[in-house]
């Protein structure tokens, strides 16, 4: 947080000697927007601290910014799966602001719509693929304690990067931490500079797998 404070842009671990303004903070927070960031010390095999950084879901869609572990889904995945869906979800949603809320044609995209969602999130229940310190990988409908229940946006939060990351690379985690940065959310849920724990509904169903063998890793 004290980085934050002097330096005001996610880019500042980038052997690039050119910022990229997306990165800086006035641009990733405009209005009320803040983001959830994590810390996660490990210990390699020779016993040497690592220091792992992740974020979670940034403004307009960055995922990689180098010195901050990796998200989960592929980047082909990512492109060839979750873009266009979204992009046709979009689609219809501003199809549907152009018509009455009670026309059968705004029912009928609304539909449409749903139907598409639905069908991406069972194809991402199937594609996000998480690792354990046991050696072991289950998709997201496998490792998810509720798959009846799965709620959207699950692995993009930072503790489950974190871990992913740490259990792939052969680290043992010692200790992690995440706080809010940016503006306040309007619930009063998220205060800039707090700690929280990891959410309920979204990471905590997967903590069970994905820490499956820590007491040995490393």
């Amino acid at each position: 947080m004290q980085e934050f404070e002097e330096i005001r842009r996610l880019d500042y671990l980038s052997s690039s000697q050119e910022a990229d303004p997306r990165l800086a903070f006035d641009h990733l927070f405009p209005g009320q927007r803040g983001h959830m960031f994590g810390v996660l010390e490990c210990l390699d095999s020779a016993g040497r601290s690592i220091v792992l950084r992740a974020f979670s879901s940034l403004h307009e869609g960055i995922r990689y910014v180098e010195g901050w572990v990796p998200p989960i889904l592929s980047r082909r995945t990512y492109r060839e799966v979750v873009l266009p869906g979204q992009a046709e979800i979009k689609k219809l949603s501003r199809a549907m602001r152009a018509l009455d809320p009670s026309s059968p044609g705004h029912g009928a995209l609304a539909s449409e719509r749903k139907h598409i969602s639905n069908e991406l999130m069972d194809k991402l229940r199937v594609l996000y693929r998480f690792s354990n310190f046991k050696g072991e990988e289950r998709s997201l409908r496998d490792a998810f304690l509720f798959p009846d229940a799965i709620p959207g946006g699950v692995g993009e939060c930072c503790a489950p990067k974190l871990l992913n990351h740490a259990a792939k690379s052969g680290l043992r985690p010692v200790g992690m931490a995440e706080f809010y940065w940016g503006a306040p959310t309007p619930s009063g849920g998220r205060e800039a500079g707090e700690f929280y724990p990891c959410c309920e509904t979204r990471c905590r169903p997967l903590l069970g797998f994905m820490l499956c063998g820590v007491e040995n890793a490393g």
